[in-house]
């Protein structure tokens, strides 16, 4: 099986190692100066909301399309969810674990919508347990301490977690 090959049945999965690599790079680079502050609190605004589901859900695979209505409702309740999740990440140094709960909940209830608005056949055990482990990803940025190089592992592992959840959906879906 060639490169190509690999990347067609497992899209959701390496595009999420890719963002995730992208963001780790992006949230790190907060560590080198005042410099890319700006730059990414303006593209962190919008950006993970809609480029987690654009890459990661394929609102049209092989055996499966959705209307414009799903399309959008989906990517418009992703960027809510996002936004709400980084609300209740603001209040990291205030509350204890605050930016747990904000990965676990953002996990949550993004496969919560991509179960019912796409119509993934995502078994609720498996929402359940990838929302766990995407909350516990961002443990080690409470214990290590709220730096850039931290935070960047904390979205890396979510965004791996999440994208690899989707995958086992991807390739359900286009390889029935």
């Amino acid at each position: 099986m060639n490169w190509t090959d690999q990347y067609k049945s497992n899209r959701p999965l390496l595009n999420s190692v890719l963002t995730g690599m992208f963001y780790f790079g992006f949230c790190w680079s907060l560590d080198f100066g005042e410099g890319t502050k700006g730059l990414f609190m303006a593209l962190m605004l919008f950006l993970p909301g809609l480029t987690f589901p654009l890459t990661t859900c394929y609102y049209k695979t092989t055996k499966s399309s959705f209307s414009d209505i799903r399309k959008i409702s989906h990517l418009a309740l992703s960027v809510l969810i996002y936004h709400g999740s980084v609300w209740l990440f603001s209040g990291e140094g205030r509350i204890k674990y605050i930016t747990i709960l904000a990965g676990l909940l953002g996990s949550l209830t993004f496969l919560l919508a991509t179960k019912y608005i796409l119509k993934n056949n995502i078994s609720l055990i498996r929402i359940l347990l990838t929302s766990v482990l995407s909350g516990l990803a961002f443990l080690q940025y409470e214990w290590n301490g709220r730096q850039g190089l931290f935070m960047g592992i904390s979205i890396f592992l979510w965004t791996l977690i999440n994208g690899l959840t989707l995958n086992l959906e991807y390739r359900k879906a286009t390889y029935r």
